[in-house]
């Protein structure tokens, strides 16, 4: 079947959607095409509802209602013609009945104003989109069944960052009832967007019986472009059957082939594929198969690669040094690196330990240039550092006090293992840590390397947005003298993060901070801090009052949202008397967005105030 006509359908009611649904009342374009679909319905119960959706549409309806029909018709065309990526023989129609069930867990209780901006911008480009669907993700609004076939959509978007978000959180979270939808849409000659289904058909994973998707796969693994190809492979690789099949492929003349059949056979774990995964991994294809082993690493991978890494690692070297006998030295250390990230096993363990703390007995770390050698020893401070044991910490101790870059990862492990006022006296209570101004150039790499692993212990990122650790872990996990360490050395992000009741050094602090700091973004700290503080709300409103009539108003072209919420929050007592303060200030402005906007607060102000 053409899909010609389930394209004019789709046109027509985005027209209504400009024009108002109460304008499909006997419309003679859709009352034109209700036949035609109610014939493909005898084939196909799918078109039997959408002629039914027609005429419902265009029947007797309150505008609620009809809007509504609209609604429902529109999320039934497109979620047919979104995964209608082949068309079938002219006079037959491919029954998708059984695909629709599959989703009948999701809702439609959210409004169409919370889905139409999500909608839009997936539909659009433009900058700003991630944000929204991100927020549209974290919120659950992707349960909602209007917006799947826009997630199916967005693995094609331009801006990669929301097709790989599509492809790594927002489809897989729908489940395996998906994969019909993912595949039966499959354009074996396709690129990026092809991978990425490809990628949410492996995170999903296709049964064993489920033969229609597997011949997909298959076909898709045989006629497919190179990358299609290979994305189709590592599809396969959790079933024994095709096993002969992806030795066959690690052999491919083609290299994205051949890696899409390493990844497969990694996941596979079998002797045989662990075999020639070895096998590459010490000839030409060592970073292809590392990078499988890395994604899918076994412990029986791991051990048998453990012997050989730690057999280079003490090999001696007679021969002149010199840059290609280092450039090979490396060539032969980094797919190590690679195959060992996401690994766990006791060899490791053992490996790490004691060449972080034997350097001299591992010769070849020694030829390393310092930028090859620092990979090898942050991978193993890296591994050490979530061990959470005596001599894990031990050893990290001991790295750090030979160099301050592997400060962090003492630092992390000291966390969790020891008390927050150890913490505190170790770092900052003795040694460098306790001048409040370092001299020497080793003491200012000491404290930058300090503050810099402080920022990011106490901030954490929640997709990419930064924020602090919540007020309750810092008071439990944070001896409360790092507050009054941050503060001797002006760092207003850290007394942000760490700011809690009791410290007598904050409020002045603060309260300097306000007539001094330069920057309108760094309110935003302030105001943490202040809130963290338990400060009484005369306080707050003081400060807040204070920082908005600092302000150059002349120079500014905007205020930000958290300044103006905190306004709109204010206490109903200090209404007024705020309403007086910034009425004055708005008038030196020369930009009529601030100005306008800064008039409904204090026209809301002095309503509250009136109201009092």
């Amino acid at each position: 079947m053409s899909t010609t006509l389930l394209q004019e359908l789709q046109g027509e009611l985005r027209r209504l959607y400009i024009a108002g649904s109460d304008l499909a009342a006997d419309d003679f374009r859709l009352k034109k095409m209700e036949p035609k679909l109610a014939q493909l319905g005898e084939r196909a119960p799918v078109f039997k509802r959408m002629a039914e959706g027609v005429a419902a549409l265009t029947g007797s309806a309150q505008p609620e209602d009809r809007a509504l029909k609209l609604q429902d018709l529109s999320l039934l065309i497109n979620s047919v013609l979104s995964t209608q990526g082949t068309t079938a023989p002219e006079g037959t129609v491919q029954n998708r009945e059984t695909t629709d069930g599959g989703l009948s867990d999701l809702t439609t209780v959210h409004s169409y104003r919370q889905l139409a901006e999500v909608q839009n911008a997936l539909s659009d480009s433009g900058g700003g989109r991630y944000e929204i669907v991100r927020s549209a993700y974290d919120q659950g609004l992707f349960r909602d069944l209007r917006l799947f076939p826009f997630a199916i959509r967005a693995l094609g978007d331009s801006y990669s960052e929301i097709g790989d978000l599509a492809a790594h959180k927002i489809l897989p979270a729908y489940g395996a009832a998906i994969l019909p939808y993912l595949l039966d849409g499959l354009n074996i000659q396709g690129g990026r967007e092809e991978e990425r289904r490809l990628e949410v058909v492996r995170r999903l994973g296709v049964g064993a019986q489920d033969n229609r998707s597997l011949d997909i796969l298959v076909r898709a693994a045989e006629e497919g472009s190179d990358k299609v190809r290979a994305a189709a492979i590592a599809c396969l690789g959790s079933h024994p059957s095709f096993e002969d099949r992806l030795l066959e492929w690690s052999l491919d003349k083609k290299k994205t082939v051949r890696e899409g059949a390493y990844a497969a056979l990694a996941a596979r774990n079998s002797e045989a594929g662990r075999d020639r995964l070895y096998e590459s991994f010490v000839g030409k294809d060592a970073l292809a198969a590392a990078e499988a082993i890395g994604n899918d690493p076994s412990p029986e991978m791991i051990e048998r690669l453990l012997k050989l890494y730690e057999e280079r690692l003490r090999s001696g070297y007679t021969g002149e040094e010199d840059r290609k006998s280092k450039d090979k030295l490396w060539k032969d250390l980094e797919p190590f690196t690679i195959a060992f990230r996401r690994a766990e096993h006791p060899g490791l363990e053992r490996l790490y330990l004691d060449l972080a703390e034997h350097p001299p007995h591992y010769p070849s770390l020694g030829r390393l240039d310092d930028v090859e050698r620092m990979r090898i020893l942050h991978a193993a401070a890296g591994y050490l550092k979530d061990l959470d044991t005596p001599d894990a910490l031990s050893v990290l101790e001991h790295m750090e006090q030979e160099d301050p870059r592997f400060l962090p990862y003492a630092f992390h492990a000291a966390r969790r293992q020891l008390a927050p006022a150890e913490v505190y006296n170790r770092y900052a209570g003795s040694g460098w840590g306790k001048l409040k101004a370092a001299v020497s150039r080793k003491a200012q790499v000491v404290h930058k390397q300090l503050l810099e692993t402080l920022h990011e212990e106490v901030y954490v990122y929640k997709g990419y947005v930064r924020q602090r650790l919540p007020q309750e872990q810092i008071e439990a996990e944070w001896d409360p003298r790092w507050l009054d360490w941050t503060i001797e050395r002006d760092d207003l992000e850290m007394v942000a993060a760490l700011a809690a009741p009791g410290s007598r050094k904050l409020l002045p602090y603060l309260k300097q901070a306000v007539e001094t700091t330069s920057g309108n973004y760094r309110g935003h700290y302030i105001f943490i801090a202040l809130d963290a503080g338990g400060f009484d709300e005369e306080t707050r409103y003081e400060l807040l009052m204070r920082w908005m009539e600092k302000k150059d108003w002349k120079k500014l072209y905007t205020v930000y949202h958290d300044e103006t919420q905190r306004l709109l929050r204010l206490p109903d007592r200090f209404a007024g008397e705020a309403a007086d303060r910034l009425e004055p200030l708005i008038r030196e402005t020369r930009f009529a967005g601030i100005k306008e906007e800064m008039e409904e607060i204090i026209h809301s102000l002095r309503r509250r105030a009136s109201s009092v």
